[in-house]
C-alpha cells in the first residue's frame, strides 16, 4: 500500500527520476545542436537554442516543486492551522497536521451529523407513515384517513432522499481530498515533469504540473479557508441534532397496528407529542439548508479557485491550453 505523502517532507524519490529525464533531454538537445552545426542547419540551430532555455526551465520547475513540497508545504500547514484556530470552529480545530487531515476530519464530523438527522427522520416516519395510511369508516360513509399526517410523511421522505445525495457529495469531497493527498505530489507531479522535459509533450506536461500543484496545495487549503470563514453554524446545529437524536419522542416504542385499540393508542401518543414534533421538523428544515450549502457550494467554490490557479499558472509551466482545448474539441 502506498504510504501517505507528508505535506511537509514527503517522499522525494521522484526528484531523481525527474532530474534524470531532464538531463536526458539536455543530452538530446546537445546532440541535435552538434548535428545542426555539422550540417549547417540554420532552422535546427535556432530551435536548439530555444530548447536550451526550455531545459533550464525544466530544472527550475523541479527545484520549485521540491521547494513547494518542503518549505511551501510547511507554510501552508502553519497558515491553515492559524486560520482554523482564529475561526473558533471547534469542528475544524484539531491536532491534524495538514489541511488534508483538517478537511477529512471536518467532513466526517458533518457526515456523522447527517447520519443522525437521517435516523431522526426515519424514526419519526416509522411512527407517522402507518397512521397516515390507515382509514376508518363510519356508518358506511367514505373512510377518514390520517390525511393531516401526510405533510409530515412527505417532509420525512424529502429529508431522507436529500440526505442520501448530500452524504454522497460529502464522500466525493472526501475522496477528492484523499486523491490530492496520495496521488498529486506522487506520481502525478513527476509524470508532468517528465512530459514537460520533451518538446512534443511539453504543453501537456505543463498542464499536468499545474493540475498537480493546484490540487495538492490550493484545493485543501481553500477548503479549510472557506469552512473557517463561514459562520460556525454546523457545530451548534450538530450538537442540537445529537440532543434530539438522544431524546426522540416515543423513543423505543414498538407500535402495534393489528388492532383498533393499538391504532387508537398510537394516534393519541402522536397527538400528545405534536408540538414537539413540529419543533423538530422546523429545526431539521433549517439544518438541511446549511448541509446543502456545505455539500454543494463549498466544494464548488474550492474547485473554482483551484481551476483558476491551474489556468493562470499553466502557461508559466509551458501548458498550451488553447491547443489542448482545440485537440479535445476535435476528439469530442
Amino acid at each position: 500500500m502506498m504510504a501517505a505523502v507528508d505535506f511537509t517532507l514527503g517522499s522525494f524519490a521522484w526528484v531523481g527520476i525527474s532530474v534524470l529525464i531532464a538531463t536526458i533531454s539536455l543530452f538530446i538537445t546537445i546532440f541535435l545542436h552538434m548535428v545542426a552545426q555539422a550540417f549547417s542547419l540554420q532552422n535546427l540551430t535556432m530551435w536548439v537554442k530555444s530548447e536550451y532555455a526550455q531545459v533550464a526551465v525544466s530544472f527550475l520547475i523541479i527545484f520549485f516543486a521540491v521547494g513547494m513540497q518542503s518549505a511551501g508545504g510547511a507554510v501552508v500547514n502553519q497558515v491553515a492551522a492559524e486560520i482554523a484556530a482564529a475561526s473558533g470552529n471547534l469542528m475544524l480545530i484539531s491536532n491534524m497536521p495538514t489541511p488534508y487531515d483538517m478537511g477529512e476530519a471536518y467532513i466526517m464530523k458533518v457526515v456523522d451529523c447527517e447520519r443522525k438527522i437521517y435516523s431522526i427522520a426515519y424514526w419519526l416516519n416509522v411512527l407517522t407513515e402507518p397512521m397516515s395510511k390507515i382509514s376508518t369508516e363510519f356508518l358506511g360513509a367514505e373512510g377518514i384517513s390520517g390525511g393531516a399526517l401526510v405533510g409530515f410523511v412527505s417532509f420525512y421522505h424529502y429529508i431522507m432522499n436529500n440526505l442520501t445525495y448530500i452524504i454522497l457529495f460529502n464522500y466525493v469531497q472526501y475522496s477528492m481530498l484523499l486523491i490530492s493527498k496520495y496521488a498529486m505530489l506522487y506520481p502525478i507531479l513527476p509524470i508532468g515533469l517528465v512530459l514537460r522535459a520533451f518538446a512534443p509533450t511539453r504543453g501537456a506536461g505543463g498542464l499536468v504540473i499545474a493540475f498537480a500543484l493546484g490540487f495538492a496545495f490550493i484545493f485543501p487549503f481553500s477548503y479549510v479557508l472557506i469552512v473557517a470563514a463561514m459562520p460556525n453554524t454546523a457545530y451548534t446545529m450538530c450538537n442540537q441534532v445529537a440532543v434530539i437524536n438522544n431524546s426522540l419522542p416515543l423513543d423505543g416504542e414498538q407500535p402495534c397496528y393489528n388492532s383498533r385499540a393499538g391504532i387508537r393508542e398510537q394516534e393519541f401518543k402522536l397527538k400528545s407529542h405534536t408540538q414537539e414534533i413540529h419543533g423538530i421538523v422546523d429545526y431539521l428544515q433549517t439544518v438541511m439548508g446549511v448541509l446543502l450549502l456545505e455539500a454543494i457550494v463549498y466544494p464548488l467554490v474550492c474547485l473554482i479557485i483551484t481551476f483558476s490557479f491551474i489556468r493562470q499558472t499553466g502557461s508559466l509551466f509551458g501548458a498550451d491550453l488553447a491547443e489542448i482545448g482545440r485537440g479535445l474539441i476535435k476528439i469530442i
